[in-house]
């Protein structure tokens, strides 16, 4: 996508949570008996709050330039560059609500691998669609610069299980009219 304006980084988010629901569509058809995308899903402004809800979330954070290479052309004259490369963060939550379910506390081990036969589906179709997307060119692209940081499940808490994806890639900017 070139730079256009402020709407770029907006729009990039929803590209990236598109893919995560197309990514998470596939799980009943390769698993039967587990579940597909969220309902809720939507772009978050920040880290979301995880109100334990079945929900999907998209945020943008951290942005930063990537780092010249101390033998790469132009390195320490980075003030008197007229070019950049853009590094955003992107941050891809997926909870799903798990157990405790009734009064029975702990919860159960059926109750538990349940929940992790679900979240470990989620994290894992995550992980390969989106990297099969990147290296088709279809979500960012491999050649340009994209790096799938970490998949790392959230502290499980008042029932609520998940996952967060985290990655970065290069984004073009704009200059300002």
């Amino acid at each position: 996508m070139a730079g256009l304006g402020p709407s770029d980084l907006p729009d990039q988010c929803v590209l990236v949570l598109n893919a995560a629901v197309d990514a998470l569509d596939t799980i009943p058809s390769l698993a039967p008996g587990l579940l597909g995308a969220p309902e809720r899903a939507f772009v978050s402004a920040g880290t979301p709050a995880l109100d334990c809800c079945n929900q999907l979330t998209v945020n943008a954070a951290p942005i930063s330039e990537f780092a010249t290479s101390p033998l790469e052309l132009g390195s320490g004259t980075r003030h008197k560059q007229q070019f950049r490369q853009n590094s955003v963060g992107f941050s891809i939550t997926i909870t799903r609500c798990g157990p405790p379910s009734g009064l029975e506390l702990p919860p159960s081990p059926t109750e538990q691998e349940a929940v992790a036969e679900q979240t470990n589906a989620d994290a894992w179709a995550l992980w390969n669609y989106l990297w099969n997307e990147e290296r088709s060119g279809a979500l960012f692209s491999i050649c340009n610069g994209v790096f799938n940081d970490r998949l790392a499940p959230i502290t499980p808490s008042g029932g609520c299980y998940g996952w967060v994806f985290s990655f970065r890639a290069t984004v073009e900017g704009y200059e300002a009219p």
